[in-house]
């Protein structure tokens, strides 16, 4: 994929995030974690993994939840931006 068709993002604007770190962790952490949708499956190896999901104001936002589980000594497995392929058409 060529840089000119990479998805645009603008570090001031919202963005809506899925989040999975290993481990487990209940809805009682979404006010610290940016109010972020908290829910739980398990991998193939039967490891519990935490899914957020939510949109966040801005990417200092999205630091501040990364740093709130990296505080907590969550391993992050995956980061995705789940709204970034949507770009607006322009004449």
């Amino acid at each position: 994929m060529s840089k000119s068709n990479w998805p645009q993002l603008t570090p001031r604007e919202p963005a809506s995030y899925r989040i999975e770190v290993e481990g487990l962790l209940d809805e009682t952490w979404s006010g610290r974690l940016g109010g972020m949708q908290i829910g739980t499956t398990s991998r193939v190896d039967q490891k519990p993994v935490t899914t957020l999901t939510g949109t966040v104001r801005d990417q200092a936002a999205l630091m501040g939840v990364l740093n709130s589980l990296y505080q907590m000594h969550m391993q992050i497995l995956s980061v995705n931006c789940t709204n970034c392929d949507e770009t607006e058409e322009t004449s």
